[in-house]
């Protein structure tokens, strides 16, 4: 259905007239597909088979920011970030159990019932996988954390004294 309204709009632009007991889809498109820019997917649409390259940043927080805000984490990731790694992501950057930009717990977190599934969407066996500055690993980092705000809240990266 969502692809025929898709097509239908790419054929004949115009306003989708909807009866009011109907609500449009969530990613019917908008006035931006009418002219013929790219249609946006909902945050339950399959992820492309292909992700598009990161673009070039001006710095590290950018680059950290950047994937943060493509998986949905708020802004408040940016700070902690900040916090815990200084805004890299590279081998290196962990302490005795964690990795990455949001140092990750990667070995606790796979033994975990709520979070095996779900890092394992993300595409992480191991720590190795989020540990790196590749742009692959940069995103299963970011996918990873967001699983793991998505289960336990922010209280994971809890300052302790």
């Amino acid at each position: 259905m969502h692809l025929f309204i898709v097509m239908l709009l790419a054929i004949a632009p115009g306003n989708l007239d909807l009866p009011p007991e109907i609500p449009a889809p969530a990613d019917t498109p908008t006035a931006t597909a009418e002219r013929g820019t790219a249609v946006q997917m909902s945050e339950t649409s399959p992820p492309p088979a292909t992700q598009p390259a990161a673009p070039s940043f001006a710095s590290d927080c950018d680059e950290m920011s950047w994937y943060r805000a493509r998986v949905g984490l708020p802004a408040r990731f940016d700070q902690i970030g900040w916090r815990e790694s200084n805004c890299r992501n590279e081998d290196g950057v962990h302490t005795s159990c964690c990795h990455g930009w949001w140092q990750l717990n990667v070995s606790l977190h796979l033994r975990d019932h709520r979070l095996a599934d779900r890092y394992a969407a993300c595409g992480i066996d191991s720590y190795t996988d989020v540990n790196s500055d590749n742009p692959d690993d940069k995103r299963r980092q970011a996918c990873a954390a967001k699983a793991l705000y998505d289960v336990v809240g922010l209280s994971a990266w809890a300052a302790t004294s």
